[in-house]
């Protein structure tokens, strides 16, 4: 069973190339998952089982910060994970589950079987006023960590990679595995078709309110210049496409050659950072202009360490000027992404179904 965190569709996006390569080894793969991003993963794989897994979603303001919300919202947090441990245990022998491959969903474990918990936040980045906290939180990541046989990090171990501290420069255990990047894109090699260039491309995704807020802002910025652009709403659950103007499209959801095609040609790419977005982005060659999500330090981390890098160039959302991000896209120099190609997923899901010595195995 392949399980993401229902938080968007960014790991059920990602997930889609776990699934694939389980499929090619002719394994029977099940879908679990809740939302959007059940919704998403059963557009993409129609003729395979899905199980609905209730997941606790957060809810997000436009008034107090992501991470104030975050706190709020523990204790219903912890009693999702509670209840994916429950569903779990009571299903194991009903669904015939064998191995549970969790993205982000820290309670699907259970010791009759081996499962994997896929992320790449192993160090929690804490707000300002709760700094002090950072590594007692980070302590209490790793333990729940432990709970799984194996732990997969989207990532490379070495320098260049896409996370920094937060899976670099702190303990990791010897069941943690860097397994290199995890992308839709990863086997895409679809032509570029003609009439599908956009040069400016705003790539949504995200919780709401904020991902309304942004759209707004940057959408009224396109309007106002002649640039061929579109808006990707990153909603499943809508079919929405209308030109707002002669130069602007906008669409509720993209998926597959499409989005490959429509990304890879583009010359401006706006976006969050949220990291299935970089990795997507990095395996197709592209950088872009990052716009954290306000409040949510995983991703103003990220958007200030890759610009550090010379990867992406970011701003704040309150500060966002469509004029300044082009410029600054004009100026940068392109990065190298060819120290992304290192494909490291085959051989990690061959060994972990095999069996063999080259994945150390934890006791489960």
């Amino acid at each position: 069973m392949v399980c993401p965190l229902d938080w968007g569709i960014g790991h059920a996006s990602r997930d889609v190339i776990i699934v694939k390569k389980l499929l090619e080894r002719e394994n029977e793969v099940i879908i679990g998952g809740d939302g959007p991003s059940l919704k998403f993963l059963r557009s993409e794989f129609p003729g395979l089982e899905a199980i609905k897994i209730p997941s606790h979603r957060f809810f997000y303001s436009r008034k107090f910060p992501a991470w104030f919300m975050i706190l709020l919202q523990i204790p219903a947090f912890l009693k999702g994970i509670i209840d994916e441990y429950k569903f779990l245990k009571k299903n194991i022998d009903h669904y015939h589950i064998d191995l549970v491959i969790s993205d982000s969903r820290y309670g699907l474990w259970n010791r009759k079987i081996p499962s994997v918990i896929i992320t790449h936040q192993v160090r929690i980045r804490m707000p300002l006023l709760f700094k002090p906290f950072e590594h007692i939180i980070t302590n209490i990541n790793r333990l729940a960590l432990k709970k799984f046989s194996y732990h997969w990090i989207p990532d490379f171990r070495n320098d260049p990679n896409l996370s920094g501290i937060l899976s670099h420069n702190v303990k990791i255990a010897s069941y943690s595995i860097y397994i290199g990047f995890l992308s839709r894109f990863a086997d895409f090699k679809t032509q570029i078709t003609p009439g599908e260039y956009f040069e400016v491309v705003l790539l949504l995704s995200g919780p709401e309110p904020q991902r309304s807020v942004f759209e707004k802002k940057v959408t009224g910025q396109l309007l106002k210049q002649k640039r061929r652009s579109i808006i990707i709403g990153g909603q499943t659950e809508k079919k929405l496409c209308e030109e707002l103007s002669t130069s602007c499209r906008r669409v509720s959801f993209i998926s597959g050659d499409e989005l490959y095609s429509i990304l890879k040609s583009a010359k401006y790419i706006i976006c969050r950072s949220g990291y299935s977005t970089i990795m997507d982005l990095v395996t197709i060659g592209k950088t872009a202009f990052l716009v954290p999500t306000p409040g949510q330090t995983e991703q103003e981390y990220l958007a200030v360490y890759l610009q550090e890098k010379g990867l992406f160039r970011f701003s704040n959302q309150k500060d966002f000027s469509l004029k300044d991000a082009i410029r600054t896209l004009d100026d940068s120099r392109s990065p190298d992404f060819t120290w992304a190609k290192n494909n490291l997923l085959d051989e990690t899901v061959t060994s972990l179904i095999s069996g063999t010595k080259s994945v150390k195995k934890k006791h489960y």
